[in-house]
């Protein structure tokens, strides 16, 4: 069922055991997958990349808005572009980048009837370095508060940092483990892929041999060889690796006989899915080009909203919002999602503007079956635990995927790296 693929010369795990249809065989075919598939491929390995999906990428996916303006339902930024193996690959695919200056924190402010003054982006820019401190100093004490113990909730400014806070994490402060939050270690600005991040990846891992549309079933290591049952049929392996999300490991889609044992399934429960929903909206009015490129709304102390404005260069504007919020636009559907959307703008706008809606797109991660949400989180107490799903049971079923990162999590790049570390390590 489907290609078997070995790299140039002979497999270093290659054994006299004739009958396994490949050394390795990777579960998901996202970044940390045809990371991995790279590493062994260029090694020598012989592996088969399973993918439930009818395409790659996993949650790096670019939809057209239309009259050729991508967007990402998905990965965007190619974050901390010093260490990011994602500049150089996007540069050798002619991939268009935007650096992005200015933190978020920088735009505009519109509170219910009137725009604040522009003093009023330094100060909460002030505000949101302090709680990070904060939360970098709780991290020594343990593990076991939110991110909301820490944080001084009274401030003003406290709902925009709520705001930010789970559109980066897809969790609200109160859900998330402070250690977790304070470990996440950045170098270098962000670059926003112009292009479109997940036409960025499916170019970059075309060139891996991969079977689509093939779900996996049971993973079975009770024997000498792993069998792993698909939708298509069985396969027989040395090892396996599994990049599929916690969603899906908590959800067991895919069951292990025997069970994974206790300590991994803690790992799992630990690290949960968040929700991120991303919008964007195209209009017939000209009036976005009245507003800032970056800007904020809060209208009768609600949770405020935020947007960017013709980014990238492109017509029209988009939202992101994680946590509670985004369950509900998940939960609520495409409509009620819009009208919520729209219906922030007719505040700056004035509600008598005329408002026709020309294109949109939603993401709807959560519901999607082979991701079960966004990214992951850890929850007060499971920070550590990000390194305990890292860890192989048997020495033949190897995790990756960016939950298993400790300081890179819910990025591209600490999917890739955690790949990659997953083919050298079954290569030992």
């Amino acid at each position: 069922m489907g290609r078997r693929c070995k790299g140039g010369g002979e497999s270093p795990l290659s054994s006299s055991d004739r009958s396994l249809d490949a050394d390795v065989a990777i579960v998901g075919a996202g970044v940390a997958g045809l990371a991995a598939a790279k590493q062994l491929q260029a090694s020598g390995v012989s592996f088969i990349l399973l993918e439930a999906a009818h395409r790659i990428g996993g949650r790096a996916y670019t939809e057209q808005l239309g009259n050729g303006v991508p967007f990402d339902l998905g990965a965007h930024w190619i974050h901390s572009d010093k260490i990011n193996p994602f500049v150089d690959i996007a540069r050798r695919h002619g991939a268009r980048l935007e650096d992005e200056p200015d933190h978020y924190t920088a735009g505009a402010y519109f509170e219910d009837d009137h725009w604040l003054p522009d003093a009023s982006a330094k100060e909460f820019g002030e505000y949101f370095a302090a709680q990070f401190d904060e939360l970098e100093r709780a991290a020594e004490d343990d593990d076991k508060r939110s991110v909301m113990d820490v944080i001084e909730n009274d401030s003003r400014w406290a709902p925009y940092f709520y705001l930010f806070f789970g559109q980066d994490y897809t969790c609200d402060v109160d859900m998330v483990s402070a250690s977790d939050a304070a470990a996440y270690i950045a170098s270098g600005i962000d670059l926003a892929v112009g292009s479109g991040f997940g036409t960025l990846v499916s170019e970059w891992g075309g060139t891996v041999p991969v079977t689509l549309n093939s779900a996996v079933l049971d993973v079975d290591w009770s024997g000498p060889q792993v069998r792993v049952s698909t939708n298509k049929g069985v396969l027989r392996v040395g090892k396996v690796i599994l990049t599929v999300s916690t969603g899906v490991l908590a959800t067991r889609q895919i069951r292990f006989t025997p069970e994974l044992p206790d300590w991994k399934i803690t790992a799992i429960q630990s690290l949960p899915m968040g929700s991120s929903t991303r919008v964007a909206l195209t209009f017939d009015e000209p009036f976005l080009d009245e507003l800032p490129d970056d800007f904020t709304i809060r209208v009768d102390n609600d949770q405020p909203l935020h947007f960017r404005n013709r980014p990238c260069g492109y017509p029209g504007v988009e939202i992101a919002t994680g946590g509670r919020l985004a369950e509900w636009m998940e939960k609520s559907g495409e409509k009620a999602t819009i009208d919520f959307v729209v219906g922030r703008l007719r505040h700056v706008l004035g509600k008598d503007t005329r408002v026709t809606l020309q294109r949109k797109i939603v993401s709807a991660w959560t519901n999607d079956a082979w991701t079960k949400g966004s990214y992951s989180f850890a929850i007060p107490g499971g920070h550590k635990q990000r390194a305990r799903l890292a860890e192989t049971v048997d020495e033949r079923l190897v995790f990756a995927g960016e939950a298993t990162s400790v300081n890179y999590y819910a990025t591209v790049h600490g999917a890739y790296f955690s790949g990659r570390d997953a083919a050298l390590q079954v290569m030992q």
